[in-house]
């Protein structure tokens, strides 16, 4: 297989790709003509069909595994494929993962660093939060870890939200050493789940676009849905001695102006019941 970043003006091209695009249109003398977008994992190439009536232009759709036949042309600058032929291709013609973007970095090693990073966060509500998201939800995970961080302006690949939510994080945990009057577990928490939206803003590959809910209302406002929906379903109750570290209950205690010990306490109410 060519991939598509090795071609130049004057090759033609005989290979199996991904329709990204495909959209009718008329010239100004009114001829009819097709305006397609092929993709694999090295990128995309602007296509035309200038006669889509002819008999080797096979029926086919956009989100379709096409074997293409044309040549490769430079128009304005750009690279454009001239489509003389089309066969639509079955399902076991074709591998998935050459059409589809992919993150260089092994998935799997990224989602147990930033495990590594929860399993550190000492706050018990923003633990359990975070474990609701990256431990407990199935759908999330596998989507999560499929989903890009963008269309096409960072990230735009499989497993591309991961990488970059991994590196926000781990670039917070730095600044956290730099600089100790920072709260590690509020920061760190809020860079592993600023962007949990996209994983319903932007739709899957081999789509990866915006969906109807994406448009409307974005993926901060979806973040925070989200997370209120998880905390919602939290259950609260008596913190437990042996469920926090010492420096917890030390801070909770500051914070509510108590002794450590005093956390475990039942109100009065409910031990004259």
């Amino acid at each position: 297989m060519k991939y598509i970043k090795d071609y130049k003006d004057g090759d033609r091209i005989f290979y199996i790709y991904y329709c990204k695009y495909k959209s009718s249109a008329v010239t100004k003398n009114g001829k009819s003509y097709d305006n397609v977008i092929i993709q694999d994992k090295t990128g995309t190439l602007d296509a035309k069909i200038w006669d889509p009536n002819n008999a080797g232009i096979a029926e086919f759709d956009a989100g379709d595994y096409v074997e293409v036949y044309g040549e490769v042309t430079s128009y304005n600058g750009a690279l454009q494929v001239n489509i003389k032929r089309v066969r639509l291709c079955q399902e076991g013609e074709y591998d998935e993962a050459e059409y589809m973007p992919m993150s260089k970095k092994n998935i799997e090693e990224m989602y147990t660093q930033l495990l590594t990073i929860i399993k550190s966060i000492e706050n018990p509500y923003l633990h359990k939060m975070l474990n609701a998201f990256f431990v407990e939800d199935k759908d999330f995970i596998a989507a999560f870890k499929k989903s890009s961080a963008a269309k096409t302006v960072h990230h735009g690949f499989i497993g591309g939200l991961l990488e970059h939510t991994l590196s926000v994080t781990k670039l917070c945990e730095y600044y956290c050493t730099a600089y100790p009057i920072l709260k590690r577990d509020l920061l760190l928490t809020a860079a592993i789940c600023h962007d949990i939206g996209k994983t319903k803003e932007i739709s899957a590959f081999p789509v990866n676009d915006y969906t109807d809910a994406g448009q409307f209302l974005g993926h901060i406002v979806m973040a925070s849905g989200m997370v209120g929906e998880k905390i919602r379903d939290i259950e609260v109750s008596i913190i437990k001695p042996e469920n926090i570290t010492l420096k917890t209950a030390l801070k909770l205690a500051q914070a509510l102006d108590c002794q450590p010990e005093d956390l475990t306490k039942p109100d009065k109410e409910e031990s004259d019941v």
